[in-house]
């Protein structure tokens, strides 16, 4: 029996995203239990067959096999691809993430709010659909209902890991700054809300309160524009803000260890990496009152607000109390937290299952 590893996508796309996060630690964690039996794939539309991505022979797929895909697809721009897999009679499983291209087609990708309704349409095809979220979940089954799709696939939740970085080597590095350094990390674009956040910081600032403010991510070329300019209207004015377009893991682990505490106010996500890989690494976090995090987290190491106002509240009192900041990050440190070595063992219980 063989795992086939789809990196369609992944195995050629040279941005650094969630998307391309979850599939190369998947993959990684996956590989170091499995060996040789984890195959990585690319799918050849032309050919309408898949090849392993690094010996670039063409594969056969068994019924006795098993395929995941982590990736976002639809039958659209993939010809054939679902059609294999159902002649074939893998066992196969897709891993999905949000239904956020339906909910704000306004702010998202215009390639995403087109072919996302076909892609949830093809998830019903698979035998198996992990959501990185019960909250993602519910929102597969509500597009199905609305479809009205009678055959349907297993459906399980898929939580995903924390542990990007070695948290054992950063936690002899972190050394918070003074002033605070406070870390926002995520694509620039309406739906991570880096605009409202600097709206509340450039009130505090305004109010006497020190603290740097650091946005890490690249620039949404459709709708990131104005944001962008916005950070350098800010930083011009004299504001402590920065803006690092040019993001690496380095650059980010660097900023983690001088960080005091990360926010993340995104208006929706399927899961929120950013909050839970901060918490691993022992470093407190003011995020958005995410459905798909809320029911994961519940310690004063995650501080969750439900608007501009509680964001405000909440960045006062961590940038000013230090008894309130030292609790959080202890809390931090107790956290126990999925890895992605456990994400990995949830998805092989699935092939020992099927």
């Amino acid at each position: 029996m063989s795992l086939y590893f789809d990196v369609t996508k992944s195995a050629s796309s040279k941005q650094l995203s969630g998307l391309l996060r979850v599939s190369g630690k998947l993959r990684q964690d996956l590989a170091s239990i499995l060996g040789d039996k984890l195959v990585p794939v690319v799918w050849n539309s032309r050919k309408q067959r898949f090849r392993d991505s690094e010996k670039k022979d063409v594969i056969d797929l068994l019924e006795t096999d098993h395929f995941v895909t982590p990736e976002i697809f639809s039958s659209q721009d993939r010809p054939g691809y679902i059609e294999h897999l159902e002649n074939a009679g893998v066992q196969s499983a897709a891993i999905f993430h949000d239904s956020i291209p339906l909910k704000y087609p306004d702010i998202t990708w215009p390639k995403s709010v087109a072919g996302h309704p076909q892609y949830m349409k093809d998830l019903a095809r698979f035998k198996h659909v992990f959501s990185v979220s019960k909250s993602s979940q519910d929102d597969l089954i509500d597009h199905w209902n609305r479809l009205g799709l009678s055959e349907r696939p297993t459906l399980s939740t898929l939580i995903l890991g924390a542990d990007f970085f070695d948290r054992s080597a950063i936690s002899w590095a972190h050394s918070p700054q003074s002033p605070p350094l406070l870390l926002n990390v995520g694509i620039i674009e309406p739906r991570k809300n880096q605009s409202q956040l600097l709206d509340v910081a450039s009130r505090l600032w305004d109010a006497g309160l020190r603290f740097e403010l650091h946005f890490v991510g690249r620039i949404n070329p459709h709708f990131g524009k104005p944001i962008e300019k916005k950070i350098k209207i800010a930083r011009r004015a004299g504001h402590p803000v920065y803006l690092h377009s040019k993001q690496s893991d380095g650059l980010l682990y660097e900023l983690y260890a001088k960080a005091r505490f990360t926010v993340f106010n995104s208006i929706a996500e399927g899961f929120g990496l950013p909050v839970v890989e901060s918490l691993w690494l022992g470093i407190p976090c003011i995020s958005q009152a995410l459905p798909s995090l809320t029911p994961l987290l519940s310690s004063p190491a995650c501080k969750f607000v439900g608007s501009v106002d509680a964001l405000e509240a909440a960045l006062r009192n961590w940038i000013t109390d230090q008894n309130a900041i030292e609790e959080a990050s202890a809390a931090a440190g107790q956290l126990n937290l999925s890895t992605w070595a456990d994400t990995a063992t949830t998805l092989l219980d699935w092939t020992e299952q099927s």
